[in-house]
């Protein structure tokens, strides 16, 4: 024997369940601010480059597309998940950076040093990084493909063989891994 009103019952409460479970927790978008202070903005980078890496905030999830950080310290930084695609970051120091799941396609990273950055997911497609420092940086599943890897230092073909390479990424002179 059916019994509709509690049929009706049961598909309310499973349709509620769905919905709540759709719907983002009140307070998830304040903790994400207090963990990502500058997503999907524009940081002040005049204060933030010039406060001591200990009292920088979080960069994560920031809005740096085309920004000229040439040569800028930023050591240790939290970029992941920012977006700085086309950004000039020639002769920057990004040791240990946590750059993973950003999108830096077509950035100029020309002799930057990248010791020991974080690049997993990264997406570096059409990126020029001649002479840049690539010492024990993390390449699983960046997107190499059609950057410029020339004169590339610190690069072994593990890091290549973990990342997402064709035949436009632009090896090292004499690499080549199989």
């Amino acid at each position: 024997m059916e019994y509709p009103a509690a049929s009706a019952r049961a598909t309310t409460v499973v349709s509620l369940f769905f919905l709540f479970a759709l719907l983002p927790w009140p307070g998830s978008a304040a903790a994400e601010e207090a963990t990502c202070p500058f997503a999907e903005k524009r940081p002040p980078l005049a204060e933030v480059l010039n406060a001591s890496p200990s009292q920088r905030p979080s960069l994560c999830k920031a809005n740096l597309a085309g920004t000229n950080l040439a040569g800028a310290d930023l050591t240790g930084a939290n970029l992941t998940g920012a977006t700085l695609k086309g950004s000039n970051l020639a002769r920057a120091r990004l040791n240990r950076i946590r750059l993973a799941g950003s999108n830096l396609a077509g950035s100029n990273l020309a002799q930057a040093d990248l010791t020991g950055a974080d690049l997993a997911g990264a997406d570096l497609s059409g990126a020029n990084l001649p002479g840049a420092k690539l010492n024990d940086a993390n390449l699983s599943n960046a997107d190499l493909r059609a950057a410029n890897l020339t004169s590339v230092t610190g690069l072994v073909c593990d890091q290549l063989r973990a990342a997402k390479t064709d035949r436009t990424t632009v090896l090292p002179d004499g690499m080549k891994c199989n």
